[in-house]
């Protein structure tokens, strides 16, 4: 069994990595799209919310009367991407098993929390309105 720090570091890292990806990544289409920060800035909202939404759904149990989910992120291999974030210290040279980290669903809940996170802090904290 993994130790609680590596599972909380792989965690952080992998929302970290994800959100900042996906964060920069809304930022860039919203911009080229909007041509304004004013649309960057929805367009990380809009990312936010569905990905909480979907990460939401996905941390529900099942239901007793199904024998699967409908939607999930779970996979029984994990991606390039989480691999390469293996490689990343201080989970360089330790070795998480896939079937003991923290689930996608999870992960993907967090990382939706994170993108909103980028949006209040564009509108908030870099003044970024209407």
């Amino acid at each position: 069994m993994a130790s609680n720090w590596l599972r909380a570091a792989e965690f952080l890292l992998w929302v970290v990595v994800v959100g900042g990806l996906v964060s920069a990544g809304a930022v860039g289409v919203g911009y080229l799209i909007g041509g304004t920060l004013v649309a960057a800035k929805y367009a990380v909202f809009l990312v936010g919310v569905a990905l909480f939404g979907l990460g939401s759904i996905g941390i529900q149990p099942t239901p007793s009367y199904k024998e699967k989910k409908r939607v999930t992120m779970e996979s029984a291999h994990q991606n390039r991407l989480e691999a390469k974030i293996q490689e990343i210290p201080p989970l360089r040279g330790r070795r998480l098993p896939f079937d003991q980290r923290v689930g996608r669903n999870a992960k993907v809940f967090v990382t939706g929390l994170f993108v909103l996170a980028v949006s209040l802090v564009m509108e908030v904290g870099l003044g970024i309105r209407v």
